[in-house]
């Protein structure tokens, strides 16, 4: 714990920098021990001998870099840099014609899902193979678990869902991606599937939605059904990079050496 004594004399730099200065390096070395609150905004202020508003913002920059978490009523706690997060293992079964997740965690729903007309973006219509700006099915959810919260998206376009004949042109109402593959797949459509990841810093409300610590990046995992040489339904999950560590099993393929040609030459 620190003491006035372990304070240092403050210097010409802004004052909320310099406790943010001393507040990581007691934090790194283990002074303050993760899991453990901060000492309350009045002991730092008078430890420090400057204003709250000083302690605030000093507390407020190791917040942002990930050395801090508010957790009400709890206070401002210590978080453990080198804790994994919860392992997310990737997949999809299918018994008796019906698929599912193979991620053994519970998701529950949040509110409602919703059902919008989105335009394809460069991107989707990229994947889909259609123009760009043509209308897409889109269910959206929010689920939470243990491990905190994600979001998912399940994206068809009208033209698909029209040549599929599929029972979504009358009600526009996508169920949940299993059920969507498991009709598909009841229907004529073997599906195959692969997946990509990306991150990018989240945007709107997606940080509040998944109560998302700040300066923390967002996780993008896409899903794509194809059929034969078509991508059907895209599912795009998005998740805290901080609370989600995607598991997938490795492919090893068999390569035999290729045969050298012969030249035709006989000795």
């Amino acid at each position: 714990m620190v003491t006035p004594q372990d304070v240092p004399q403050l210097t010409a730099q802004p004052l909320w920098r310099q406790i943010a200065d001393h507040l990581r390096q007691q934090i790194l070395s283990g002074q303050y021990p993760a899991g453990q609150p901060l000492p309350a905004e009045e002991r730092l202020a008078d430890l420090y001998g400057v204003s709250r508003t000083a302690v605030r913002q000093g507390v407020k920059t190791l917040v942002r870099e990930g050395l801090l978490t508010v957790r009400r009523p709890f206070g401002t706690i210590v978080r453990d840099l080198h804790a994994r997060p919860p392992v997310q293992p990737r997949g999809l079964s299918i018994m008796d014609g019906r698929f599912r997740d193979n991620d053994p965690r519970e998701w529950t729903d949040i509110g409602t899902a919703s059902f919008t007309r989105m335009d394809a973006d460069v991107w989707h219509a990229e994947v889909f193979g259609v123009e760009p700006g043509e209308p897409m099915l889109t269910r959206d959810t929010l689920h939470h678990s243990d491990a905190g919260r994600r979001s998912v998206r399940l994206l068809m376009p009208f033209r698909v869902a029209a040549d599929l004949a599929t029972p979504w042109m009358d009600d526009p109402q996508l169920p949940a991606p299993v059920d969507v593959y498991t009709w598909l797949h009841g229907n004529g459509h073997p599906l195959t599937f692969t997946e990509q990841i990306r991150a990018r810093m989240p945007v709107g409300d997606e940080a509040s939605a998944l109560r998302m610590t700040p300066e923390t990046p967002l996780l993008i995992l896409t899903r794509t059904a194809r059929t034969r040489d078509r991508a059907l339904v895209l599912e795009e999950t998005r998740t805290p990079a901080d609370q989600s560590e995607p598991a997938y099993p490795v492919p090893v393929t068999t390569v035999r050496p290729a045969r050298k040609a012969s030249t035709g030459r006989t000795r």
